[in-house]
């Protein structure tokens, strides 16, 4: 006759491994880079179409073409909670995502105490514009047309960050014993 012992074994094991195993600070971290990398390639593909014909001309787009803008999304790693936050810098960043419609420019008026404008143009020139006397005649602002390059972006990240967790999972329990 067989006679089958199981040896109990110290620490961690496949039989009580626990979130807290796998979602490591270094895994998060991975990906808040990933969550990032994938928001400002979507940012980047919205800002690429700007002005190509696939938006009017004169078309409110928003998104601004600096490095300062796609620099400015970052994240933070909350570890015991298992959280990963992107965030923005940026000042207008609500108005990109949510969108704005075009409203008055009443404080760039005479009457608000404002006579001339500045304004730079591409080629370095600067063209000083004289301002609408009353706030009844104030310039009409364009507006910021709606961008979903967050939404996009996460849902990119979300389908690499479950290959991520299967690697991760297989990585952490190779390394445990069997129950």
């Amino acid at each position: 006759m067989v006679e089958i012992r199981i040896k109990k074994t110290a620490g961690r094991t496949w039989a009580n491994a626990q979130t807290k195993d796998f979602i490591t600070p270094s895994f998060l971290k991975d990906v808040g880079e990933l969550l990032v990398e994938m928001i400002v390639y979507e940012a980047g593909k919205d800002f690429a179409k700007q002005g190509s014909g696939k938006t009017p001309v004169g078309a409110p787009e928003g998104i601004p073409g600096t490095v300062a803008f796609f620099d400015s999304f970052k994240y933070r790693v909350f570890a015991q909670k298992s959280l990963v936050e992107v965030y923005s810098t940026w000042p207008q960043i609500e108005q990109i995502l949510e969108g704005r419609r075009p409203y008055p420019m009443e404080w760039l008026t005479q009457q608000a105490g404002v006579s001339r404008v500045p304004m730079a143009q591409p080629d370095g020139t600067v063209l000083i514009r004289s301002t609408p006397v009353t706030a009844s005649e104030a310039w009409i602002h364009p507006g910021f047309n709606k961008h979903t390059f967050v939404r996009r972006g996460y849902e990119k990240a979300r389908r690499r960050m479950t290959k991520m967790l299967a690697d991760q999972v297989t990585k952490v329990l190779k390394g445990m014993p069997i129950a």
